[in-house]
């Protein structure tokens, strides 16, 4: 045996449970030069951890000059020991000690990322694929701490996610967890568009799915509108309702769904019953999440989480309780100081759970709940006159904060809107309850709200739910606005006719859509189908890009389209020349040409190409696209695609009205994102 192994063997034998926690000191382990002289053995050994915590209490105790040589002792265990159980316990010390982290510096940050870097290629070899993984947890955790900065770490998991089939099972089905705590503080860094390749590996696709549906919360919880909140926080529950479907052990979706359909709930017409129901079925799963947690281990960047699942389990107790006395027929005649409190507890819960205090989880208690307490008194008279006698005789709540603002609340609402002398067709209750309907019906809603029994228009609200509705809760509005735009320019062309207009959008659509999947395709994506959309894949080694590949990929998109039966490729004696993609919609005909630009791709030197497609549709209706490969792309990086769109018209002299080319420009051969850098200030 180790003389150093000796020692901790002596150290752990009399130290108590505290100190076993801390680890052992430097002097625990003999002192300064033993722990040198046997730094290398501890560096491999299971006992990097004990290294790594004798160095922290080192530094705390002597300052960073007297700790420096035992830096590169740990450093080089964590570079080198190969040990799975020993680099976790390693790099779980180190992230409960920011100050040696900081110490350590950037060459922690690169070699931390370069075991990450080296999982992805460790096929079978268990332990290295879980040793990157760990690397990549305790990079997470310093980088919240803001020990290391976050652009490094948020490029190496996005390149590592590229392509989530090809990792180590056991490296991927961790990686969307800390992809989401990632999102959660940098939502702008592109990393769901990481956790939306996960979804399709039956290993990650359930934490992927988890992920997504919490940053949909957070979209949601942003909103400052009770229809557009309600209307997010559905499409949150549409997620979380899949993710059960396929996983219904799983306990955090669980709770999450029932806390939102307790808030969605509480503006029902079965108020009571369905917020009590939600409450019953999150308290049994809390009661098994919290069995769990306590026999499981609690990464540092979790904590954060489970304080947020109990807030909301409060939240939903709450309304529970306030729900049992929102019924129209609920008479108040008995228990009335306790009615009262837990409405009031309800109102302002944002003020009473800790957590929920921080925007934006705040603005479901302001933004839900607090407008339908409001209704229960404003839809009745006595309840109103009810709160009024609590605070002029009830000792205890005269001086409530919550009863007074309430109170302020409810004689701000009646002088603004009249609610009293139109309480019924004005109830904003019942556009709250039915916001399609109310959509729908706009200035008409509220006198037919008045002559319609409420079971009546719930059942007209479930019959407005379509699949139509489906697809635009799923629109992309941008994209809604470029097709918007360029069909109303296509529109203004004599030759858009029945027979002609459809058949020229489904084939726009199609490649709209080849558009952005070259813009967002990854290094790995694709096969060599791809190759000229890169300039260098992982390797360093240099793609092939030409024409022949874009036109190949083209015509492969497609084949996978509903345009499959109607594609001709290389279609000769067209016009005296010889078109690349034509597409038959019987006699109606439309080309599209692939052209490849080196020199110059802005928009007025791409005109150049439009004479040839418009050419080719000299028989048939004026509509031709020309799709161009932008070699010219530079460190900069490329256009957007929302400025790499447009018409060009093509007139000739003698023509009456011009063919209209809808001209698509797309990036060819292009840098790592990584390595681009903004053009200089103008």
């Amino acid at each position: 045996m180790h003389v150093i192994d000796e020692r901790l063997a002596q150290w752990a034998a009399r130290a108590s449970r505290p100190q076993l926690r801390a680890g052992p000191t430097v002097e625990d382990l003999g002192g300064l030069d033993a722990v040198l002289a046997a730094a290398d053995h501890l560096a491999q050994s299971p006992f990097l951890p004990h290294l790594i915590q004798a160095t922290a209490h080192h530094l705390d105790a002597f300052g960073a000059e007297a700790t420096t040589p035992l830096y590169d002792a740990v450093l080089n265990g964590l570079r080198a020991n190969n040990n799975h159980a020993a680099f976790a316990s390693a790099t779980d010390a180190l992230a409960g000690r920011p100050a040696l982290a900081r110490e350590l510096g950037t060459p922690l940050t690169r070699l931390l990322l370069g075991r990450l870097q080296e999982a992805q290629d460790a096929g079978d070899d268990l332990a290295m694929a879980l040793i990157g993984v760990e690397a990549a947890d305790c990079l997470v955790q310093l980088t919240l701490a803001g020990v290391t900065k976050a652009a490094r770490l948020l490029g190496a998991m996005d390149e590592a996610t590229e392509d989530p089939a090809a990792l180590p099972e056991a490296m991927a089905t961790r990686l969307p967890r800390l992809l989401g705590v990632l999102d959660a503080h940098h939502p702008g860094a592109g990393l769901r568009e990481a956790l939306e390749r996960c979804l399709m590996l039956d290993h990650t696709c359930r934490d992927a799915t988890f992920e997504l549906a919490l940053g949909d919360l957070r979209h949601a919880l942003e909103q400052d509108q009770y229809a557009l909140m309600a209307e997010q926080l559905r499409k949150v529950q549409d997620r979380l309702t899949e993710l059960i479907t396929i996983d219904p052990d799983r306990l955090d979706a669980q709770l999450y769904h029932s806390a939102i359909e307790a808030v969605l709930g509480l503006s029902a017409p079965d108020a009571p019953t369905r917020v009590h129901a939600a409450a019953s079925t999150l308290r049994d799963a809390l009661h098994r999440y919290r069995d769990y947690r306590y026999r499981a281990r609690t990464p540092a960047w979790a904590q954060p989480r489970q304080d947020d699942v109990l807030a909301w389990s409060e939240l939903t107790v709450l309304l529970d309780g306030a729900a049992a006395h929102l019924a129209p027929d609920d008479p108040w005649y008995a228990g009335g100081h306790g009615i009262l409190t837990g409405l009031l507890r309800a109102y302002t819960a944002h003020n009473t759970i800790a957590v929920l205090t921080d925007i934006p989880a705040a603005a479901a208690v302001e933004t839900l709940v607090a407008p339908v307490i409001e209704d229960t008194f404003l839809q009745h008279e006595h309840r109103q006159r009810f709160l009024q006698h609590a605070l002029a005789h009830d000792e205890e709540l005269r001086d409530d904060p919550a009863a007074q603002q309430l109170q302020a609340a409810l004689v701000h609402r009646t002088k603004t809107t009249e609610i009293a002398t139109s309480q019924q067709v004005g109830d904003p209750g019942k556009a709250r309850r039915w916001l399609r309907l109310a959509h729908q019906l706009s200035d008409d809603f509220a006198a037919f709200v008045d002559q319609t029994p409420e079971h009546v228009l719930d059942r007209l609200e479930l019959g407005l739910r379509t699949h139509e509705d489906v697809r635009e809760a799923i629109a992309d509005p941008k994209y809604g606005r470029l097709k918007t735009g360029l069909l109303s320019q296509l529109k203004k062309s004599p030759d858009w006719l029945p027979g002609v207009a459809d058949e020229f959008t489904a084939l726009l659509e199609t490649t709209l859509r080849f558009a952005y999947l070259c813009y967002d395709i990854g290094r790995k994506m694709g096969g060599t189908y791809t190759e000229y959309l890169r300039k260098r894949d992982k390797d360093g080694k240099k793609q092939k890009v030409d024409e022949a590949l874009f036109h190949q990929h083209y015509r492969e998109v497609l084949q996978f389209s509903a345009l499959f039966g109607v594609i001709n490729s290389e279609a000769i004696d067209k016009a005296g020349g010889r078109t690349d993609i034509l597409v038959s919609f019987g006699a109606v005909q439309f080309n599209v040409e692939c052209k490849i630009e080196e020199d110059d791709a802005s928009e007025t030197a791409l005109r150049q190409y439009v004479a040839q497609a418009a050419e080719y549709q000299n028989t048939n209706a004026g509509f031709a696209i020309l799709l161009a490969l932008d070699k010219t792309v530079g460190a900069e990086g490329a256009a957007n695609i929302f400025s790499s769109i447009w018409i060009e018209p093509v007139q000739r002299p003698g023509e009456s009205e011009p063919c209209l080319v809808v001209v698509i420009r797309i990036p060819g051969g292009r840098d790592n994102p990584n390595l681009l850098r903004p053009a200089p200030a103008p």
